[in-house]
C-alpha cells in the first residue's frame, strides 16, 4: 500500500509486500525498507530522508527523524546562574573613593549644589514674607509713574494737572494718544487716592501716607525725572 507523495511505504524483505502490523518490528530497525514517492527507488533507513536512486528528500516520520541531542538544565543549575546574574547586577563595578581626586571632585559637586539650593531657598523665604502697605504704595506710585512716561513719550507731553491721572486710562481727545497705559488706578492701601501735581515739565505721584495727610513726612512719592 502505497501512501503517495512526501510519505514512504515500508517494505520488509521477508516477503517483500507493505507490512500490516507495524507493531511486529520497530520502526528503527534496520530491516525496514523505505521505498521513495517519486522513484519508487527502494533504500534503507540508513540513508536517511534522501532517497540514494533520484536523490529527492522524502517526508520521514518523526521516529525515524535524527534528533539533535538537547541540554537538560537542573534545578540547581538555574538557580546557580541566577544567583550569578543576580549577584553581578547589585555588586558595584567601581570603587568609590580610592583615588584623592575622586572624593574633591564629589565634594565639589555636593558645595555647588548646596550652594544653589540654599539661593533657592534664600530666594523663597524672601518672597514669602507679607509686602507692607508701604511697599505696596511705592510700588503704586511707581508704576504710575512710569504709565505717565509712556504718554508723554506718544503723546509729546506729561498730563496736565486737569487731566491728572485718569488720562492713562481713557483718551479725552489728545492727538497721539495710544493707550490704555495702565487698567485701572485703586486707592493706596489707607484707601486714599493718589496725587498728581505737575511742575516746571516734572510729574510727582505720591501717596498721604499712614497718617493720611498731604505734605507730611510719612508721605510717598515718586517723581517721572527719577
Amino acid at each position: 500500500m502505497e501512501m503517495g507523495p512526501y510519505s514512504y511505504t515500508p517494505i520488509f524483505p521477508q516477503r517483500g509486500l507493505p507490512h500490516r502490523h507495524p507493531t511486529s518490528i520497530p520502526l528503527s530497525s534496520p530491516a525496514m525498507k523505505l521505498r521513495c514517492p517519486y522513484c519508487q527507488g527502494i533504500f534503507g533507513t540508513a540513508a536517511g530522508a534522501t532517497c540514494p536512486h533520484c536523490g529527492k528528500v522524502v517526508n520521514l516520520p518523526s521516529k525515524l527523524r535524527a534528533r539533535k541531542p538537547t541540554l537538560r538544565v537542573t534545578r540547581r543549575d538555574r538557580t546557580s546562574r541566577y544567583d550569578d546574574s543576580r549577584r553581578e547586577v547589585l555588586t558595584p563595578t567601581f570603587q568609590f573613593g580610592r583615588k584623592p581626586s575622586t572624593v574633591l571632585f564629589s565634594l565639589a559637586i555636593l558645595a555647588v549644589v548646596g550652594g544653589f539650593l540654599l539661593i533657592r531657598a534664600s530666594a523663597r523665604l524672601g518672597k514669602s514674607q507679607p509686602r507692607t502697605p508701604q511697599i505696596v504704595a511705592l510700588e503704586a506710585v511707581d508704576i504710575l509713574a512710569t504709565a505717565s512716561r509712556f504718554f508723554a513719550r506718544e503723546c509729546g507731553r506729561l498730563p496736565s494737572n486737569e487731566e491728572g491721572l485718569i488720562v492713562l486710562i481713557s483718551n479725552p481727545g489728545v492727538e497721539g494718544w495710544d493707550g490704555p497705559y495702565i487698567t485701572m488706578i485703586k486707592p493706596d492701601p489707607w484707601e486714599e487716592p493718589y496725587r498728581y501735581l505737575l511742575s516746571n515739565g516734572v510729574a510727582t505721584i505720591s501717596s498721604s501716607g499712614p497718617d493720611q495727610q498731604a505734605g507730611t513726612a510719612d508721605d510717598i512719592a515718586v517723581s517721572t525725572d527719577e
